[in-house]
């Protein structure tokens, strides 16, 4: 029998690790293609600056990518009521209180691109950064077994 050896094979520089980060900006909709390349063009130089300032550094030779147009959404947040305990429901109850599902949907529609009055861009670019980040998983992302 003849031992095997163990190889590892690693980058020669584990210093940086390269990420695609993008970010979202807003103009009117159906702009002129002048304007939508001055607009990707002004936020590509926020968003590297913007970067930059967090630790962030912007590789060049990947450069930008855009996606869109897509519908404008405007970010909501949601306050849920506390959910009543038994303890607590047990004095209504006794009086006759009915306790039931209100019906309020929290969800708002999101109207198509044609009768949106701006429309939003996405920008992909290749950012490195001295430390490798971790992403953990949300509470509602993991399974459950």
């Amino acid at each position: 029998m003849q031992a095997q050896t163990l190889q590892i094979i690693a980058k020669p520089s584990l210093d940086r690790k390269a990420y695609r980060l993008r970010c979202r900006f807003k103009v009117e909709a159906y702009p002129r293609p002048s304007r939508l390349d001055l607009a990707k063009v002004r936020m590509a130089e926020r968003f590297v600056t913007d970067m930059h300032q967090q630790g962030w550094e912007y590789v060049e030779r990947f450069g930008f990518k855009m996606a869109g147009p897509f519908p404008t959404v405007e970010p909501v947040t949601i306050h849920r009521p506390r959910t009543l305990t038994a303890r607590e429901m047990m004095a209504g109850v006794l009086a006759g209180k009915p306790f039931r599902d209100e019906g309020v949907d929290y969800a708002k529609p999101v109207l198509g691109l044609d009768v949106q009055e701006s429309w939003e861009y996405e920008l992909a670019g290749v950012f490195a950064r001295a430390q490798l980040l971790t992403e953990y998983p949300d509470l509602h992302e993991e399974e459950k077994g």
